[in-house]
């Protein structure tokens, strides 16, 4: 979890519990039960949301981490590979070989 949204949840925990204390005195000011309840229910979503982000997020960066591993072999292979055709053979042939490039 973000340490915005787990300080979020944490500030957010700390009021419903303050102003439920005092719901009596504050309904008068517009304070209800049903928007506690809501926001209650609002931050234990948000909660669920961020855990389902943060596994989302690990695997991902499992599989970057492979990406990047196969892009690395296929880098050298492909560096290894164009090598060969201009070490063999003069620059105006490179063309035929897939070598595009003409220095």
């Amino acid at each position: 979890m973000s340490k915005t949204i787990e300080l979020q949840i944490e500030k957010s925990q700390v009021l419903i519990e303050g102003l439920n204390r005092n719901i009596g005195e504050l309904r008068s000011k517009g304070v209800r039960d049903e928007s506690l309840t809501t926001m209650s229910n609002d931050l234990a979503a948000l909660k669920k949301m961020s855990d389902e982000c943060d596994a989302i997020r690990e695997d991902l960066a499992g599989k970057v981490k492979t990406m990047n591993e196969v892009l690395k072999r296929v880098k050298e292979a492909f560096a290894d590979h164009k090598l060969i055709v201009k070490r063999n053979y003069p620059q105006e042939r490179w063309i035929n070989y897939g070598v595009q490039d003409k220095r």
